[in-house]
């Protein structure tokens, strides 16, 4: 089972949760089963409308930082996975 660690901005749908162990074998996937536990989480992380990883949003697979591409959801993630969202923080 692969396992979404939640960052703390992200918690609000996971009540506090700050990761969810999953049975995805994609990282879509895997966000899709975090949806179904926490529902309003997948749609902090995946913009709905272009399917890609948010902008201000990074996501890592085992400390690797992931592209933002649909197609990079659909790789592959096996039982060991850790899958890690990263809120980006901005100010001015």
């Amino acid at each position: 089972m692969a396992k979404v660690l939640i960052p703390v901005v992200f918690q609000g749908p996971t009540r506090g949760e700050s990761e969810a162990i999953v049975e995805g074998d994609t990282i879509v996937a895997c966000f899709d089963l975090v949806e179904e536990k926490f529902p309003g989480l997948r749609e902090l992380v995946i913009d709905p409308a272009t399917g890609e990883i948010h902008k201000f949003v990074k996501v890592t697979l085992n400390g690797e930082l992931l592209e933002r591409d649909a197609g990079t959801l659909a790789q592959s993630v096996s039982a060991t996975d850790e899958i890690e969202v990263i809120a980006a923080i901005a100010g001015g």
